[in-house]
């Protein structure tokens, strides 16, 4: 028998057409008894059934690309959910984080201003102290004058003296009360500074990692939409 070449579809299915017995003079094996011969109606019905049978193959393939396209959709907004809320919640941390610094800056901004007017009260009650000493030292002196006058001037020298160092002694102490106070203001203003110029490093690099999160989530919706794409040309 001789045959005109084999047929193939896209399903990849092939089908050899049997157009006429092969001539042959020379004497045959017997063989097994053989169908009656095709018609063109059974090679159509036979051809329409392997069409059948590759649209649904063909059928079957797309609808698990759909499936499989659909799974990786919801996985890619899965994921862009677990980013937005990992954002979210490194937004509100950081929020949190922030106003927890800034009310202990302000407390410890706030017990410095206390003990440094503490102190002051207390240059203040010195000040005092040795002005009602002097005042003190005056009467005692002008009662002496009364009774000698001989006394009266060794003991005003001598009271003199005393007031002159004792005097001398107060603007030494409140020198350095003034002196103590001023480093004590410039101890806050570069603690303050300090304060601000690490808040400001902080904040510059949660910004950094904040920039390079929302490019990783812009690179995921990206990938999300050429997928899509891809799944529409396949379907076309």
């Amino acid at each position: 028998m001789t045959s005109e070449g084999a047929k193939e579809n896209a399903g990849g299915l092939a089908y050899e057409v049997i157009l006429k017995p092969a001539s042959n003079d020379g004497p045959r094996p017997p063989s097994p008894p053989r169908e009656k011969n095709l018609t063109i109606e059974d090679i159509s019905k036979k051809l329409q059934e392997a069409e059948e049978r590759r649209q649904s193959l063909e059928a079957m393939k797309l609808d698990q690309i759909a499936k499989d396209r659909q799974r990786a959709q919801e996985a890619l907004i899965l994921k862009q959910q677990e980013e937005e809320n990992f954002a979210r919640a490194t937004q509100e941390k950081l929020r949190r984080s922030m106003e927890i610094n800034k009310e202990n800056r302000e407390a410890q901004i706030k017990a410095l201003q206390d003990r440094l007017r503490d102190h002051l009260l207390k240059v203040e009650e010195t000040c005092k102290k040795g002005e009602e000493l002097s005042k003190e030292l005056d009467d005692k002196i002008k009662n002496k004058l009364e009774v000698s006058e001989e006394k009266r001037n060794a003991q005003i020298q001598a009271l003199v003296e005393r007031l002159r160092e004792h005097d001398k002694h107060i603007e030494e102490v409140c020198r350095a009360n003034e002196g103590l106070a001023r480093s004590s203001e410039a101890k806050i203003d570069q603690k303050m500074e300090k304060a601000l110029q690490n808040r400001e490093m902080h904040l510059r690099n949660i910004q950094t990692k904040l920039a390079e999160h929302e490019k990783k989530i812009e690179e995921v919706r990206k990938n999300k939409d050429s997928l899509k794409d891809a799944g529409e040309e396949q379907s076309c």
